[in-house]
């Protein structure tokens, strides 16, 4: 019984069986005396025994309680409100007032996680942990923070070891950890057993739906999609993913549907996933004015929610990074790392899906371990130099080689070749190149209006704030352009090149070229790689599944007239 529930049962007893009623909420206030409602209701029910000594030190207790409870949720409402400073001087006073209080912690993690500072979240999470192992809301946000820190491996041992009794909210963490690791089978069990606990059952499906796509079976992904439109018809995710599915065609209670839940749309991520869905709707119809209006309300919902805030990066990298960053000294002939970089939605998936379909090429999924450990470099603030790769120690670059290759490790298979990518590594090149020397870097390249339009055009489930304005998109893409000829000048004959068009237009060639600088033979399974098996986890899993075609060359083009102001944007 939850202790709300026993303070509720407690309630109905006051009138009639004081006695009873005071040993419930003793027993349930003993481990949970952060209930103010209970220590009001004991001092009631003392009141009615006439213990008035006992009744007054209730009341003090729910005095004390309820300020501390209300202070808590001013740090909340200040952390919503955007001032996580506000809210972190709040929550250190309470914890001054009450040391390891597991809801001030649990508190302080959050705002930790919210500023980006994700060492000190994790660190306050397993603190919290370490104090207050008995409440199951630390075990739940400990998870979490194992899931946010992309500690899939060491959640997954810490439920097998130290959970005993999960709560469904866990095991929903669980079943993301699995995804993350590939793990599909793991995770398909964990969805079905939560589905068959009523546990958010459309949610459910739409995860299921996810993994089917993620292993090609579109068909079972749309079974999953329209289920969890049948739990829930206002489900704008499941919209969203059917419209993303390049082989679903809307049909017309489908649009009717849609049409109708944007007449009450509020700004909000569900509205926006409608204005989306209904946009790749008017396409299939061919009416592209309709389209583009409803991709102007949806961007613009998007916009509103996350954003776009510019980083002065790239000039860090132009202004400072003027010669090679001395690289780690360290080779390691066995294994052969392969960086794929580009704009999103540039044809990185394509190139990743010829090389992984080698038999002596290993690829797993767009990884972020690059990324985390250039976030951690950037927060040391060693000098102005991006990361501090001036002040950066031997023993430090073999320190995050290390974490990088131990990370890989359990996504490797048995071949020298790994590929990694992941398009916003572009950022990070140099960090890369002095880690790993001997690393390759491919960069895939696209005509900068269809990859615009394909940004555009896309609802992304986290990250990519950019792209939904024309002026920060065209920033966006002029920022890549001038660091990408940075680093080639940089970094000069040490960056392939793989145009998109070429692949497209000259694919066995292209193909030739690009497996000869990986020092891979040609094989029949690059150009047949539509019939490579692998789980592929990006919006892209589709077309690398189908043969190449060149529709996606000019589909911008029956926009044009629409996207005229961010063409002028573009260098």
């Amino acid at each position: 019984m939850s202790p709300i529930d026993a303070i509720n049962n407690a309630k109905t007893l006051v009138a009639t069986e004081p006695h009873k009623a005071k040993v419930m909420l003793l027993e349930v206030l003993n481990e949970h005396p952060e209930y103010h409602d209970g220590w009001a209701l004991l001092a009631d029910t003392h009141k009615r025994l006439q213990e008035h000594e006992q009744q007054h030190s209730a009341l003090k207790q729910y005095e004390m309680i309820y300020w501390f409870n209300k202070q808590l949720d001013t740090a909340k409402q200040q952390l919503t409100n955007q001032t996580p400073l506000q809210a972190q001087q709040t929550i250190q006073q309470l914890l001054k007032l009450v040391p390891n209080e597991y809801r001030a912690l649990d508190t302080l993690a959050e705002i930790a996680f919210k500023v980006g500072d994700s060492k000190a979240y994790f660190a306050i999470s397993k603190h919290n942990l370490e104090n207050n192992a008995q409440k199951q809301t630390v075990k739940e946000s400990y998870c979490k923070a194992l899931l946010n820190t992309k500690q899939f491996d060491e959640l997954i041992s810490f439920y097998h070891s130290s959970i005993s009794s999960p709560t469904l909210y866990i095991e929903s963490l669980l079943a993301i950890a699995h995804v993350k690791l590939m793990q599909f089978d793991e995770a398909t069990a964990l969805y079905n057993k939560l589905l068959d606990a009523n546990y958010y059952p459309a949610q459910c499906h739409l995860r299921l739906g996810n993994i089917e796509k993620i292993k090609g079976n579109t068909g079972l992904a749309i079974d999953h999609y329209k289920q969890a439109l049948q739990l829930d018809s206002k489900l704008g995710e499941a919209y969203w993913n059917l419209a993303n599915l390049k082989t679903y065609v809307f049909d017309s209670e489908n649009i009717n549907n849609l049409e109708q839940l944007t007449q009450t749309a509020k700004p909000h991520l569900n509205s926006a996933q409608f204005y989306f869905a209904l946009a790749k709707a008017y396409e299939q119809q061919g009416n592209f004015s309709l389209s583009f209006a409803m991709l102007e309300k949806a961007n613009n919902i998007q916009k509103s929610l996350t954003p776009y805030k510019p980083s002065n990066f790239t000039s860090r990298c132009t202004q400072h990074l003027t010669q090679k960053p001395m690289a780690h000294n360290a080779l390691d002939e066995s294994l052969q790392l392969i960086f794929i970089v580009s704009l999103p939605r540039s044809g990185s998936t394509l190139v990743e899906q010829i090389l992984a379909s080698h038999p002596d090429v290993d690829a797993s999924y767009e990884l972020t371990e690059i990324n985390a450990i250039a976030r951690e470099l950037e927060s040391k603030k060693l000098s102005d130099v991006p990361y501090g790769l001036d002040n950066l120690s031997e023993q430090d670059k073999a320190h995050y080689a290390a974490r990088y290759l131990n990370f890989i490790a359990p996504l490797r298979g048995g071949n020298k070749i790994f590929i990694d990518k992941q398009p916003t590594n572009f950022h990070h090149i140099a960090l890369i190149k002095t880690l790993f020397p001997n690393a390759k870097i491919l960069e895939v390249t696209r005509d900068k209006a269809a990859t615009a339009w394909s940004l555009y055009k896309h609802s992304f489930s986290e990250g990519h704030a950019y792209s939904y304005d024309f002026t920060s998109l065209a920033q966006y893409i002029n920022d890549y352009t001038d660091l990408m000829s940075h680093w080639d000048t940089l970094y000069a004959g040490e960056i392939y090149t793989v145009d998109y068009q070429n692949l497209v237009n000259d694919f066995s060639n292209t193909v030739a070229e690009l497996l000869r600088h990986c020092n891979l033979e040609m094989h029949e399974n690059c150009i047949n790689f539509y019939n490579h098996q692998r789980p592929i986890m990006t919006p892209s899993s589709e077309q690398v599944r189908q043969p190449i075609y060149k529709d996606a060359l000019t589909q911008w083009s029956n926009y044009k007239v629409h996207l005229e102001p961010l063409l002028k944007l573009l260098k």
